[in-house]
């Protein structure tokens, strides 16, 4: 009797063993490579600090990876060491990311062959650049720093982000938003008189990357993946009583449930718009 219990509950166990296994087996995973237009241009501006395509590349590839083995994506390291190894190819991916962030134009060849190097069949692309009120003249957020730091200048600065989701095998557009982020504060002023305000204004961005843009962004490329059946969530105005800016965000796309994270509430994001 024992020894027939025993041998019902050894069949058991490798039985939800072989389903697991098989449960495994059939999930799905998606590779995608995301590339910041900035990916060859590190520590160059006056300050040292990472431009904001790679500080948004950064979050979203963490995001990524923190799916579950749902999206998997290389870090920027492990992308930059393994195009080392093939000068061809790096070179022309350089190439075709500085084209994509001085015009937008996508190099859907190039793109193509950097994501079968990493057995993707999806490429992130990030743009950055910072616009102000009366000129439409693209330049370095770090570079308008000192500009407006030397010569005070008084002007609305808004940072643009442009990502797009491509795909690879169909040579076409999947997903793109574009994210604005208001820099002047309520005088007008985007200043740094000294490293310690200039680390605090990249400390907001790495803030509001992780927090809004790249947040944002990872869910929506997460939904194209794996869309899920709920209804559109509106969501209104909020004011940031901080600084009197305010955060307008129209979207129909659902977004994915998680932990909400702490904000600081010293930080300020300005004014964040967002278009689709």
């Amino acid at each position: 009797m024992c020894y027939n219990k025993s041998m019902r509950i050894l069949v058991r166990f490798f039985i939800t063993c072989l389903c697991l296994i098989q449960l495994q087996a059939n999930a799905v995973t998606f590779n995608v490579l995301t590339l910041p237009a900035d990916l060859y241009n590190q520590h160059e501006n006056y300050f040292g600090f990472l431009e904001p395509s790679e500080v948004i590349a950064n979050d979203v590839i963490t995001y990524f990876n923190n799916t579950n083995g749902k999206i998997i994506s290389p870090d920027l390291y492990a992308v930059r060491a393994k195009l080392t190894q093939n000068t061809q190819l790096k070179a022309s991916i350089d190439s075709a990311l500085r084209k994509f962030h001085t015009s937008k134009y996508i190099d859907y060849k190039t793109f193509k062959d950097a994501a079968k190097e990493f057995n993707a069949k999806s490429v992130l692309l990030i743009r950055t650049y910072t616009t102000s009120s009366d000129n439409s003249l693209k330049r370095s957020i770090w570079d308008v720093l000192d500009i407006t730091s030397y010569f005070r200048l008084s002007h609305d600065f808004y940072l643009n982000t442009n990502v797009v989701l491509l795909d690879t095998v169909n040579d076409l557009p999947m997903w793109q938003n574009t994210y604005v982020k208001k820099l002047s504060n309520n005088e007008g002023f985007f200043i740094a008189n000294n490293y310690a305000q200039a680390r605090t204004e990249f400390e907001k961005l790495k803030s509001y990357s992780k927090h809004i843009a790249a947040a944002d962004a990872a869910q929506n490329i997460v939904l194209r993946f794996f869309p899920k059946v709920v209804s559109p969530i509106e969501t209104k105005p909020v004011k940031i009583e901080e600084n009197g800016g305010t955060l307008r965000y129209n979207s129909s796309i659902p977004e994915i449930s998680k932990p909400k994270e702490k904000e600081s509430e010293t930080m300020d994001y300005g004014e964040m718009l967002l278009d689709y």
